[in-house]
Protein backbone atom coordinates (compact mmCIF):
# COMPACT_ATOMS: atom_id res chain seq x y z
CA UNK A 1 0.00 0.00 0.00
CA UNK A 2 1.46 3.50 -0.99
CA UNK A 3 1.75 5.97 1.70
CA UNK A 4 -0.93 8.19 -0.53
CA UNK A 5 -3.49 5.28 0.26
CA UNK A 6 -2.74 4.41 3.63
CA UNK A 7 -5.18 4.48 6.05
CA UNK A 8 -5.12 6.24 9.46
CA UNK A 9 -3.57 4.32 12.01
CA UNK A 10 -6.68 2.82 14.93
CA UNK A 11 -6.00 3.81 18.61
CA UNK A 12 -8.23 2.67 20.70
CA UNK A 13 -8.45 4.39 24.78
CA UNK A 14 -10.17 2.02 27.21
CA UNK A 15 -11.05 4.42 29.99
CA UNK A 16 -12.07 8.36 30.06
CA UNK A 17 -10.43 9.81 32.79
CA UNK A 18 -8.27 12.25 33.01
CA UNK A 19 -5.17 9.75 31.60
CA UNK A 20 -7.24 8.39 28.65
CA UNK A 21 -8.44 12.05 27.59
CA UNK A 22 -4.84 13.18 28.10
CA UNK A 23 -3.62 10.21 25.38
CA UNK A 24 -6.34 10.98 23.47
CA UNK A 25 -6.07 15.18 23.05
CA UNK A 26 -2.43 14.33 22.52
CA UNK A 27 -2.95 11.48 19.85
CA UNK A 28 -5.70 14.54 17.80
CA UNK A 29 -2.64 17.03 18.25
CA UNK A 30 -0.60 15.39 16.57
CA UNK A 31 -2.57 13.68 13.66
CA UNK A 32 -1.49 15.08 10.33
CA UNK A 33 -2.68 14.43 6.88
CA UNK A 34 0.53 12.28 6.13
CA UNK A 35 0.03 10.54 9.36
CA UNK A 36 -3.36 10.31 10.28
CA UNK A 37 -4.86 8.78 14.13
CA UNK A 38 -8.32 7.98 14.14
CA UNK A 39 -8.97 7.87 18.02
CA UNK A 40 -11.62 6.25 19.64
CA UNK A 41 -11.83 6.64 23.28
CA UNK A 42 -14.36 4.17 25.27
CA UNK A 43 -16.01 3.97 29.01
CA UNK A 44 -18.03 1.75 30.75
CA UNK A 45 -19.57 5.10 32.59
CA UNK A 46 -22.37 7.23 32.01
CA UNK A 47 -19.92 10.47 31.41
CA UNK A 48 -16.34 11.02 31.11
CA UNK A 49 -14.12 11.67 34.24
CA UNK A 50 -12.93 8.63 36.43
CA UNK A 51 -11.93 10.40 39.53
CA UNK A 52 -12.49 13.70 38.17
CA UNK A 53 -16.29 13.21 39.57
CA UNK A 54 -18.66 15.90 40.38
CA UNK A 55 -22.23 15.45 41.62
CA UNK A 56 -25.74 17.38 42.64
CA UNK A 57 -27.60 16.95 45.35
CA UNK A 58 -30.57 18.91 45.67
CA UNK A 59 -29.29 22.38 45.34
CA UNK A 60 -25.74 21.68 46.15
CA UNK A 61 -22.88 20.69 44.02
CA UNK A 62 -20.08 18.32 45.32
CA UNK A 63 -16.54 16.56 44.12
CA UNK A 64 -16.36 13.04 45.41
CA UNK A 65 -13.24 12.30 43.72
CA UNK A 66 -10.52 14.06 43.32
CA UNK A 67 -10.84 17.34 45.22
CA UNK A 68 -7.86 19.44 43.68
CA UNK A 69 -4.63 19.62 42.14
CA UNK A 70 -1.12 20.64 42.90
CA UNK A 71 1.66 21.06 40.17
CA UNK A 72 5.81 20.04 39.98
CA UNK A 73 6.52 19.04 36.50
CA UNK A 74 7.12 21.22 33.88
CA UNK A 75 4.66 19.15 31.45
CA UNK A 76 2.14 19.73 33.96
CA UNK A 77 2.44 23.41 34.43
CA UNK A 78 2.38 23.81 30.44
CA UNK A 79 -1.30 22.34 30.51
CA UNK A 80 -2.62 24.00 33.35
CA UNK A 81 -1.56 27.49 32.17
CA UNK A 82 -3.96 27.12 29.28
CA UNK A 83 -6.38 25.64 31.38
CA UNK A 84 -6.06 28.83 33.54
CA UNK A 85 -6.35 31.17 30.60
CA UNK A 86 -9.09 29.33 29.14
CA UNK A 87 -11.32 30.11 32.53
CA UNK A 88 -11.11 25.76 33.40
CA UNK A 89 -9.01 26.13 36.43
CA UNK A 90 -8.61 28.09 38.95
CA UNK A 91 -6.21 28.74 42.09
CA UNK A 92 -8.40 27.68 45.36
CA UNK A 93 -5.70 28.40 48.04
CA UNK A 94 -2.25 27.55 49.32
CA UNK A 95 -2.79 25.21 51.85
CA UNK A 96 -4.75 23.86 54.58
CA UNK A 97 -4.85 24.86 57.98
CA UNK A 98 -0.77 26.37 57.15
CA UNK A 99 -0.40 28.65 54.23
CA UNK A 100 2.58 27.36 52.73
CA UNK A 101 2.17 29.74 49.16
CA UNK A 102 2.51 26.57 46.93
CA UNK A 103 -0.93 26.35 44.62
CA UNK A 104 -3.73 24.36 44.91
CA UNK A 105 -5.82 24.19 42.01
CA UNK A 106 -9.64 23.68 41.45
CA UNK A 107 -11.62 23.73 38.95
CA UNK A 108 -14.51 25.87 38.24
CA UNK A 109 -18.30 24.04 38.23
CA UNK A 110 -16.49 21.08 39.61
CA UNK A 111 -13.45 18.55 38.44
CA UNK A 112 -15.83 16.59 36.31
CA UNK A 113 -16.36 19.65 33.94
CA UNK A 114 -12.30 19.49 33.09
CA UNK A 115 -12.87 16.43 31.66
CA UNK A 116 -15.75 17.48 29.46
CA UNK A 117 -13.57 20.25 28.52
CA UNK A 118 -10.83 17.91 27.42
CA UNK A 119 -13.42 15.26 25.73
CA UNK A 120 -14.82 18.15 23.52
CA UNK A 121 -12.66 17.66 20.67
CA UNK A 122 -12.89 13.78 21.01
CA UNK A 123 -14.39 10.81 19.62
CA UNK A 124 -15.95 9.51 22.67
CA UNK A 125 -18.27 6.67 23.59
CA UNK A 126 -19.59 6.27 27.27
CA UNK A 127 -22.07 3.42 28.61
CA UNK A 128 -19.89 0.68 26.52
CA UNK A 129 -17.87 -1.72 28.76
CA UNK A 130 -14.90 -3.73 27.24
CA UNK A 131 -15.11 -7.27 28.66
CA UNK A 132 -12.05 -8.41 26.25
CA UNK A 133 -8.55 -7.58 24.66
CA UNK A 134 -7.60 -9.52 21.81
CA UNK A 135 -5.10 -9.65 19.84
CA UNK A 136 -5.59 -10.79 16.12
CA UNK A 137 -3.33 -11.93 13.07
CA UNK A 138 -2.68 -7.98 12.47
CA UNK A 139 -4.86 -6.21 14.87
CA UNK A 140 -6.48 -5.86 18.15
CA UNK A 141 -10.16 -6.12 19.26
CA UNK A 142 -11.76 -4.97 22.00
CA UNK A 143 -14.92 -6.88 22.52
CA UNK A 144 -17.95 -5.42 24.55
CA UNK A 145 -20.56 -6.67 26.80
CA UNK A 146 -23.44 -5.95 24.57
CA UNK A 147 -23.71 -8.99 22.05
CA UNK A 148 -25.11 -6.66 19.55
CA UNK A 149 -22.33 -4.58 19.62
CA UNK A 150 -19.62 -5.03 17.28
CA UNK A 151 -15.87 -5.38 18.30
CA UNK A 152 -14.16 -2.39 17.49
CA UNK A 153 -10.76 -3.46 16.02
CA UNK A 154 -7.30 -0.73 16.61
CA UNK A 155 -3.65 -1.18 15.24
CA UNK A 156 -2.84 0.18 18.80
CA UNK A 157 -4.43 -0.28 22.40
CA UNK A 158 -4.08 2.40 25.69
CA UNK A 159 -5.48 0.66 28.47
CA UNK A 160 -6.58 2.94 31.33
CA UNK A 161 -8.88 0.97 34.07
CA UNK A 162 -7.24 0.21 37.28
CA UNK A 163 -4.21 -2.58 36.78
CA UNK A 164 -6.53 -5.24 37.79
CA UNK A 165 -9.36 -4.52 35.65
CA UNK A 166 -7.74 -4.48 32.75
CA UNK A 167 -5.91 -7.68 33.08
CA UNK A 168 -9.46 -9.36 33.26
CA UNK A 169 -9.71 -7.62 30.04
CA UNK A 170 -6.70 -9.12 29.04
CA UNK A 171 -7.30 -12.51 30.41
CA UNK A 172 -10.58 -12.56 28.82
CA UNK A 173 -8.97 -12.20 25.86
CA UNK A 174 -6.72 -14.68 25.90
CA UNK A 175 -3.37 -11.73 25.75
CA UNK A 176 -0.54 -13.29 27.38
CA UNK A 177 2.03 -10.89 29.07
CA UNK A 178 5.62 -11.86 29.14
CA UNK A 179 6.83 -13.39 32.40
CA UNK A 180 7.86 -9.98 34.18
CA UNK A 181 5.54 -7.60 32.88
CA UNK A 182 2.73 -10.22 33.92
CA UNK A 183 3.88 -10.73 37.56
CA UNK A 184 4.39 -6.55 38.00
CA UNK A 185 1.03 -5.90 37.63
CA UNK A 186 -0.48 -8.74 39.56
CA UNK A 187 1.41 -7.45 42.67
CA UNK A 188 -0.26 -4.24 42.32
CA UNK A 189 -2.93 -3.36 44.71
CA UNK A 190 -5.20 -0.58 45.55
CA UNK A 191 -6.83 1.65 48.32
CA UNK A 192 -10.68 1.87 48.89
CA UNK A 193 -11.47 5.05 49.73
CA UNK A 194 -15.54 5.48 50.73
CA UNK A 195 -17.05 9.12 50.09
CA UNK A 196 -19.78 10.53 52.03
CA UNK A 197 -21.62 14.07 50.61
CA UNK A 198 -23.96 15.87 52.76
CA UNK A 199 -25.70 18.91 52.20
CA UNK A 200 -26.06 21.36 54.94
CA UNK A 201 -28.44 24.04 56.09
CA UNK A 202 -25.38 26.09 57.10
CA UNK A 203 -22.06 26.63 56.50
CA UNK A 204 -19.82 23.91 58.53
CA UNK A 205 -16.99 25.04 60.83
CA UNK A 206 -14.15 24.50 59.24
CA UNK A 207 -11.00 26.99 58.66
CA UNK A 208 -9.64 28.36 56.09
CA UNK A 209 -9.78 27.59 53.04
CA UNK A 210 -12.80 25.23 54.12
CA UNK A 211 -10.89 22.29 53.91
CA UNK A 212 -8.89 19.60 56.24
CA UNK A 213 -6.28 17.54 54.81
CA UNK A 214 -5.58 15.10 57.59
CA UNK A 215 -3.40 11.92 55.93
CA UNK A 216 -3.39 10.32 59.75
CA UNK A 217 -6.69 11.15 61.00
CA UNK A 218 -8.09 7.61 61.97
CA UNK A 219 -11.63 8.75 60.46
CA UNK A 220 -11.70 11.53 57.92
CA UNK A 221 -8.39 11.64 56.13
CA UNK A 222 -10.06 14.96 53.94
CA UNK A 223 -12.99 17.09 54.36
CA UNK A 224 -13.99 19.73 52.24
CA UNK A 225 -16.79 22.23 52.27
CA UNK A 226 -18.04 22.72 48.38
CA UNK A 227 -19.13 26.13 48.94
CA UNK A 228 -16.72 27.56 50.35
CA UNK A 229 -14.04 25.81 47.30
CA UNK A 230 -16.62 28.07 45.12
CA UNK A 231 -18.48 24.87 42.99
CA UNK A 232 -21.53 24.62 45.26
CA UNK A 233 -24.46 27.55 45.50
CA UNK A 234 -25.04 25.99 49.09
CA UNK A 235 -23.19 24.11 51.60
CA UNK A 236 -22.43 20.62 51.03
CA UNK A 237 -19.74 18.79 52.73
CA UNK A 238 -17.42 16.52 50.83
CA UNK A 239 -15.83 13.69 53.40
CA UNK A 240 -13.15 11.12 52.55
CA UNK A 241 -12.52 8.01 55.11
CA UNK A 242 -9.12 7.50 55.91
CA UNK A 243 -8.29 4.04 53.83
CA UNK A 244 -7.80 1.66 56.89
CA UNK A 245 -11.45 2.66 57.94
CA UNK A 246 -12.81 2.47 54.33
CA UNK A 247 -11.36 -0.78 54.31
CA UNK A 248 -13.30 -1.93 57.71
CA UNK A 249 -16.47 -0.56 56.19
CA UNK A 250 -16.25 -1.37 52.90
CA UNK A 251 -18.34 -4.17 53.03
CA UNK A 252 -20.74 -2.67 55.89
CA UNK A 253 -24.25 -1.02 54.13
CA UNK A 254 -24.77 2.48 54.33
CA UNK A 255 -26.46 2.46 57.66
CA UNK A 256 -23.77 1.01 59.10
CA UNK A 257 -20.73 3.48 57.94
CA UNK A 258 -22.74 6.47 58.81
CA UNK A 259 -23.47 5.42 62.55
CA UNK A 260 -19.81 4.54 62.57
CA UNK A 261 -19.06 8.10 61.71
CA UNK A 262 -22.06 10.08 63.42
CA UNK A 263 -20.16 11.35 66.08
CA UNK A 264 -16.97 12.93 64.18
CA UNK A 265 -18.88 13.81 61.41
CA UNK A 266 -21.03 16.13 64.11
CA UNK A 267 -17.80 17.41 65.98
CA UNK A 268 -16.67 18.26 62.55
CA UNK A 269 -19.38 20.14 61.22
CA UNK A 270 -20.21 21.98 64.30
CA UNK A 271 -23.65 23.36 64.58
CA UNK A 272 -24.60 22.56 60.43
CA UNK A 273 -27.36 20.45 59.84
CA UNK A 274 -27.41 17.45 57.22
CA UNK A 275 -30.19 18.09 55.01
CA UNK A 276 -29.52 15.13 52.64
CA UNK A 277 -26.61 12.71 52.52
CA UNK A 278 -25.17 9.73 49.85
CA UNK A 279 -22.21 7.51 50.49
CA UNK A 280 -20.29 7.09 47.52
CA UNK A 281 -17.44 3.88 47.23
CA UNK A 282 -14.38 3.74 45.37
CA UNK A 283 -12.66 0.24 45.08
CA UNK A 284 -9.86 1.94 43.32
CA UNK A 285 -9.51 4.97 44.70
CA UNK A 286 -5.40 4.96 44.31
CA UNK A 287 -2.53 2.63 44.22
CA UNK A 288 -0.92 1.53 47.18
CA UNK A 289 2.33 1.58 45.54
CA UNK A 290 2.50 3.39 41.95
CA UNK A 291 4.52 1.35 39.38
CA UNK A 292 8.21 3.26 38.91
CA UNK A 293 7.27 4.24 35.23
CA UNK A 294 4.59 6.41 33.78
CA UNK A 295 3.36 3.89 31.53
CA UNK A 296 3.93 0.63 30.56
CA UNK A 297 4.07 -1.21 26.78
CA UNK A 298 2.93 -4.10 27.26
CA UNK A 299 3.00 -5.92 23.86
CA UNK A 300 4.14 -4.70 20.33
CA UNK A 301 1.82 -7.67 18.66
CA UNK A 302 0.14 -7.00 16.90
CA UNK A 303 0.53 -3.56 17.47
CA UNK A 304 1.41 -1.39 20.67
CA UNK A 305 -0.28 -2.41 23.76
CA UNK A 306 0.21 0.18 26.68
CA UNK A 307 -0.89 -0.14 30.04
CA UNK A 308 -1.49 3.84 31.71
CA UNK A 309 -3.65 4.96 34.14
CA UNK A 310 -2.85 6.00 38.23
CA UNK A 311 -1.73 2.56 38.83
CA UNK A 312 1.44 3.98 36.71
CA UNK A 313 1.29 7.96 37.33
CA UNK A 314 -0.09 7.94 41.16
CA UNK A 315 -3.15 8.49 42.87
CA UNK A 316 -2.35 12.58 42.59
CA UNK A 317 -4.32 14.11 39.19
CA UNK A 318 -1.27 15.38 38.20
CA UNK A 319 0.03 11.76 37.83
CA UNK A 320 -2.73 10.62 35.84
CA UNK A 321 -1.80 13.50 33.40
CA UNK A 322 1.78 12.27 33.00
CA UNK A 323 0.70 8.66 32.75
CA UNK A 324 -1.80 10.07 29.51
CA UNK A 325 1.07 11.54 28.44
CA UNK A 326 3.30 8.91 28.45
CA UNK A 327 1.32 6.75 26.92
CA UNK A 328 0.44 8.80 23.62
CA UNK A 329 3.98 9.11 23.08
CA UNK A 330 4.80 5.74 23.14
CA UNK A 331 2.12 4.97 20.69
CA UNK A 332 3.40 7.71 18.43
CA UNK A 333 6.99 6.65 19.14
CA UNK A 334 6.20 3.11 18.65
CA UNK A 335 3.40 3.37 15.67
CA UNK A 336 4.01 5.90 13.97
CA UNK A 337 7.49 6.96 14.74
CA UNK A 338 7.30 10.07 15.97
CA UNK A 339 7.94 11.40 20.05
CA UNK A 340 9.94 9.68 22.31
CA UNK A 341 9.58 7.01 24.47
CA UNK A 342 9.65 7.44 28.65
Amino acid sequence: MTEATQGPHRVVIIGAGLAGLTAATTLVAASTERDPIDVLVVDKGRSVGGRLATRRIGDATLDHGAQFFTVRSEAFAMAVERWLAEGVVEEWCRGFGEVDGYPRYRVSGGMNRLAKWLAEGVPVVTRRRANAIIPGPDRWAVAYEAAAREPDEADSIIATPPVPQTLELLQAGATVLDGDTAQRLAAMSYHKVIAVLAELDRSPELPPPGALQRPDHPVFSFVSDNQAKGISEVPAVTFHLSHELSARLWDHDNEAVRAAIADEMATTLGPANIVEIQIQRWRYAGPIRPDGESSILAATRPGPLVLAGDGFGGSKVEGAFLSGLSAAERILAAATGHGSEH
